[in-house]
């Protein structure tokens, strides 16, 4: 009796001790769901001088707290713009992914880099290592050399029972037009697989890429027959790429883990029922050998409007008033849905009259990642503000696609869209009445003044007798003043401004601040911070400026092309606040400007050539 307690005692200990290893490995399994991982890479490791080059950045993890994410600088490439030219994020197999892209294009031949950046989350820091790029003129560009026949494919396994291989929907394309690639395991019937993941790292140079979601239905084992041997096949990961070149190209091997049991060849039909009870698992790797592929050229006969894009896709475009007063904000929606590379399609060319401020456009993008092929839809939303009134019309938008089905480009054109515009944005001054001007009397003194006929015949000579005593006094209280506003300007010499340029400029975010959700208040006093910083460190004027003029008198002063992009889309960014208060985002996406003021007022300072003091 004593022995049966003994071994109940002995298979509660065991037990709870299995329990204890249980949990523990769900709570190393669920911190290693939740660490933090940063991927830098770009679309081509060589590109002409006339190219352009994508630069991503991928973040997975938990992404509660990451910071603002600053794009990297360029050694021998200029960022086109500070803002990405395409940002997503998602939940991609439980874990949350932030894409961010930049476009760089080359500023000289030869090897050039996008240098490291910082990318802070909670209390840690990750730093990007520089991707190093070669830059050959444009006539020398040439197309990757195809791989050599003939090479030998990686080994699956020594059994040939288990293997990997990668599938395409098409091996001959264009440039830009998408191929699905399913990854198929292949098992024989007494190899039953359990999980299956990527292995180190993988390569598609010269591609651009999307990973898709797996039907549930392509998860459960299909039964086929390879070389007169049935196999059981299990599509174990799903990716649309995009050539951005022409040539042969490749997609690199990919190398999977895979969990696996074995039964004996010969075991009875009940094994494959019972096999996860009697047997053990282990993991074997298991090699997909690269795909050779090959990009030709786009047809030369592209019509109006064509950017780029390939696949097929559909056009809708709106506007959200058809009558407005002058200064308030317009705004016309564009929508492309469609089977190809949602993410990088351009905004289509909308001509807006030139009495009209305009916007760059707001970019928003959708896609469906269980759909075979790839879909989505991209929006772009253009505001844009009249400056005065009459009946306008805004021509139709006209945007051209290639389709590789159909073997032809194809043209969407939506219809005009008119507008009235009443009111004007700045009338003109119409006095009723003409007072004449003494010369005597200088100017500038009074700065607001109403002046009333009366009907008393005795309040006229006393007005006269009044200024006429009282013009000495005015006189010289305007020549203190004047006096006052000299020392001021003598106390805050230009060395002097550009001293206190930084500290103030802090101070006056800092205050802009205090607006934060009242966006047009907020960017108002952001604007206002900025352009004065440039008027007191570099002392170019603060406002009035194009913005040729604003990047020329910038670039004078030694800024990098980095440093002006980032200036011109914050002021853009605050402009637009005012005059769309809806397109501003909510006091989160205020503090992330407030964020990049603070950063820009830093490297401005920091880039300018002229030093404080000297």
């Amino acid at each position: 009796m004593q022995g049966i307690r003994r071994q109940k005692a002995e298979g509660r200990r065991r037990s709870g001790g299995r329990l204890g290893v249980l949990i523990l490995a769900l709570l190393v399994a669920s911190s290693a769901t939740a660490q933090v991982t940063v991927h830098a890479f770009v679309d081509k490791t060589e590109l002409g001088d006339a190219e352009t080059l994508a630069y991503t950045l991928e973040v997975s993890g938990d992404l509660d707290d990451l910071a603002p994410i600053q794009p990297p600088e360029g050694r021998g490439l200029a960022l086109r713009q500070g803002t990405p030219v395409h940002q997503e994020r998602l939940i991609l197999n439980g874990q949350e992914r932030l894409r961010l892209t930049w476009a760089y294009t080359p500023q000289r031949t030869g090897d050039v880099a996008v240098l490291g950046t910082n990318v802070r989350v909670k209390d840690r820091t990750y730093r990007t290592d520089p991707v190093f790029v070669t830059v050959v003129p444009q006539q020398q560009r040439r197309a990757p050399v195809a791989p050599p026949t003939g090479r030998p494919s990686p080994p699956s396994t020594a059994s040939g029972d288990l293997f990997v291989r990668a599938e395409p929907s098409t091996r001959r394309v264009v440039p830009g037009q998408q191929i699905i690639v399913n990854y198929v395991l292949y098992a024989a019937p007494h190899i039953h697989p359990r999980r299956s993941q990527v292995a180190g790292t993988w390569d598609a140079e010269g591609f651009w890429r999307e990973e898709l979601d797996v039907a549930p239905n392509a998860t459960y084992p299909r039964r086929v027959t390879i070389g007169g041997q049935p196999y059981d096949a299990v599509t174990i990961r799903r990716l649309a790429l995009f050539p951005t070149r022409t040539g042969a190209l490749e997609v690199g091997a990919m190398t999977f883990e895979i969990e696996v049991a074995r039964s004996t060849r010969n075991a009875n039909p009940f094994d494959s029922f019972f096999y996860p009870l009697g047997s053990r698992f282990t993991e074997e790797e298991v090699t997909a050998p690269a795909l050779a592929l090959t990009a030709n050229l786009l047809p030369d006969d592209a019509p109006e409007g064509f950017n780029g894009a390939v696949g097929q896709f559909g056009m809708a475009a709106f506007m959200d008033r058809d009558q407005v007063t002058a200064g308030e904000p317009v705004r016309l929606t564009v929508e492309l849905s469609g089977t190809g590379n949602i993410a990088t399609l351009a905004a289509p060319d909308v001509a807006i009259p030139p009495t009209f401020e305009r916007f760059d456009p707001q970019q928003n993008r959708e896609v469906d990642r269980g759909a075979t092929p790839l879909r989505g839809t991209k929006t772009f939303t253009y505001t844009f503000v009249p400056r005065g009134g009459g009946d306008f019309e805004i021509p139709p938008v006209v945007w051209s696609y290639y389709d590789p089905a159909a073997g032809r480009y194809q043209t969407r054109r939506s219809a005009a869209f008119p507008l009235t515009v009443t009111g004007a944005a700045a009338p003109a001054a119409i006095a009723s009445e003409t007072v004449p001007v003494d010369p005597s009397i200088p100017l500038g003194l009074m700065t607001d003044a109403t002046w009333r006929r009366t009907s008393s015949p005795a309040a006229i000579p006393l007005g006269v007798v009044l200024v006429g005593l009282g013009l000495p006094l005015l006189a010289l209280l305007g020549l203190v003043a004047a006096r006052r506003r000299r020392d001021r300007k003598g106390e805050l010499s230009p060395e002097r401004r550009a001293l206190r340029a930084h500290p103030e400029a802090k101070r006056r975010l800092h205050d802009a601040q205090t607006a934060l959700g009242d966006a047009p208040a907020f960017y108002a006093a952001l604007e206002q911070a900025l352009r004065a910083f440039l008027a007191d460190r570099l002392a170019i004027p603060a406002q009035g400026l194009s913005q040729l003029a604003l990047d020329e008198a910038l670039a004078a002063h030694g800024l990098s092309a980095a440093t002006r992009a980032e200036t011109r889309a914050l002021l853009a960014t605050a402009e637009q606040a005012q005059f769309a208060p809806g397109l501003a985002g909510n006091g989160e996406t205020q503090q992330a400007d407030a964020a990049r003021a603070a950063h820009l007022f830093a490297a401005i300072d920091a880039e300018a050539r002229q030093p404080v003091g000297a």
